[in-house]
């Protein structure tokens, strides 16, 4: 499994933000998984959130976990494959109780780049 999947499931909870306008927003969420390589997340169409990265699809990611920290930046690509979805509910089946299917959206990132930092080394790039 991705070594930046990991991290994030160690986090619990991570955060993402997003750009409104030329403001930074910022929201906590916990879904995250591999699937065809890419790491996806999960987002409801109903949500700003989702409005703001079909405007501007640049977004941050940071969880922390053990006394370290990851930064993850790229672009969000939303994903209407059906096979994406299903992943991402057959990994975290609890999302069927929040989302209808008409709503539930899945991304990844392109140019995706994550790196954890910590005060006792160096920053370490982790590959997908």
């Amino acid at each position: 499994m991705s070594k930046v999947v990991d991290f994030l499931n160690s986090s619990k909870v991570f955060y993402l933000a997003t750009v409104d306008g030329d403001k930074a927003r910022v929201r906590p969420i916990n879904s995250v998984i591999e699937y065809n390589g890419k790491i996806y997340f999960e987002t409801s169409s109903q949500k700003d959130m989702y409005k703001q990265m079909l405007i501007n699809p640049n977004v941050a990611i940071s969880g922390m976990a053990d006394s370290k920290w990851i930064r993850v930046t790229g672009k969000a690509v939303m994903d209407e494959n059906p096979e994406a979805v299903q992943a991402m509910f057959d990994a975290i089946p609890a999302l069927k109780d929040v989302y209808s299917r008409e709503e539930f959206k899945v991304y990844y990132l392109e140019e995706m780049k994550a790196v954890v930092y910590s005060f006792q080394s160096e920053p370490e790039e982790l590959e997908n």
